[in-house]
């Protein structure tokens, strides 16, 4: 049995049998608990092979003199959309300075969406340096992290009070981890057969016993209770001012397209209602942001209004066009998308989204927090 591990045994009623010797009863309780941990640790025995595919984090370490790099990422495998955290850890002796990379608003293919930075902390033998991000992407396929370097300056001083390098002056450096991969699984995986359909089961029988009545009386009578609470908590809030919530167009665009994907229609076989969701967040994104009517009329009276408007740039009206009207041939032309064009058809409209969010604001929705 691993240590820590927590196991219940279910035992039946004991009995007192009288006339056996003490000892008798000892060496009976002694070969019993022999037989439980036998068994115990047969079934604790973990079983590597099953554990091959299962998502784990990727570890990168590089030493350099003074300085140690970590960067690790949560996940070694996620689904389209899905974020991934990168985190960068760097020790350095007391005496040596240490400056992280800006990698940008980008890891590679990899979008950076939320980043913070931990001024130096003071740890055993040194201080120690600390990174996180957020990242995600929105194509599926195996992607790279980067290597990841820090530029390091030696200020340290031997013995005779010279610092530690050629011509007394202080010793630079730049330490890097190797590159690793990310997979990235699309919308479609998985073994849905939307063919396969369970049989209709059969008519069941319900109690009629005189407890199982009074069982339905007492739920009934719980369930108008419970209706006349609700009513008057209702009718209270409605005496009470409701507090308005600002929402930003493109902050909730984003959410409502990370939870298109957790429902994972695609995966179901629901890519006509896939469309019918995609493509209805970007009309009320639409409404939203510049104020347009999009949900309540057709793809061309909604885009002779825009061209008109002078709303949008010619390149953003051309994207737009070219998505809603693939996404008409689905909703109503009953037309059979490929794998390769609900992708297509996801990315642009993030794109879209991207792309006309106001220019005072940063352009994929995300807060970086810096050390003074």
């Amino acid at each position: 049995m691993t240590p820590g591990s927590k196991r219940t045994f279910r035992c039946g009623r004991l009995q007192t049998i009288r006339g056996v010797q003490p000892a008798r009863r000892c060496t009976r309780m002694l070969a019993a608990c022999l037989c439980m941990m036998l068994v115990g640790c047969g079934e604790g025995t973990p079983d590597l092979s099953a554990n091959e595919d299962e998502i784990h984090p990727i570890v990168k370490t590089a030493d350099l003199g003074p300085v140690k790099m970590t960067v690790t990422a949560d996940k070694n495998r996620i689904t389209i959309a899905e974020r991934i955290g990168l985190t960068i850890e760097v020790f350095a002796e007391d005496g040596v300075d240490i400056e992280i990379a800006d990698p940008g608003d980008q890891l590679n293919e990899f979008q950076v969406r939320d980043f913070t930075s931990q001024p130096a902390e003071p740890v055993k033998g040194g201080r120690r340096w600390t990174q996180t991000y957020d990242l995600d992407i929105f194509l599926s396929g195996e992607y790279s992290i980067p290597q990841i370097e820090a530029r390091f300056i030696d200020h340290r001083k031997d013995d005779s009070d010279q610092p530690v390098g050629p011509a007394s002056q202080p010793v630079e450096g730049t330490i890097r981890t190797e590159p690793f991969t990310v997979e990235v699984t699309s919308l479609l995986e998985g073994e849905f057969d939307p063919t396969q359909f369970r049989d209709i089961k059969g008519p069941v029988e319900l109690p009629t016993e005189a407890g199982h009545r009074w069982l339905a009386w007492g739920v009934g009578a719980a369930a108008v209770v419970a209706v006349v609470v609700i009513w008057i908590i209702l009718r209270r809030r409605k005496a009470r001012p409701e507090k308005q919530i600002v929402v930003v167009p493109h902050e909730w665009a984003f959410d409502q397209l990370r939870l298109l994907v957790d429902e994972k229609l695609v995966e179901q076989g629901r890519v006509h209602e896939f469309y019918f969701r995609l493509s209805h967040i970007v009309r009320v994104y639409i409404e939203l942001r510049f104020g347009l009517m999009a949900p309540e009329r057709t793809t061309e009276e909604f885009l002779v209004e825009v061209h008109r408007s002078d709303t949008l740039r010619t390149d953003h009206q051309t994207l737009l066009g070219d998505f809603l009207r693939s996404c008409d041939m689905v909703k109503f032309a009953k037309y059979d998308p490929t794998t390769a064009e609900i992708e297509l058809a996801f990315d642009s409209a993030r794109d879209f989204i991207e792309q006309t969010v106001p220019s005072g604001e940063a352009s994929t929705a995300r807060t970086r927090e810096r050390a003074a």
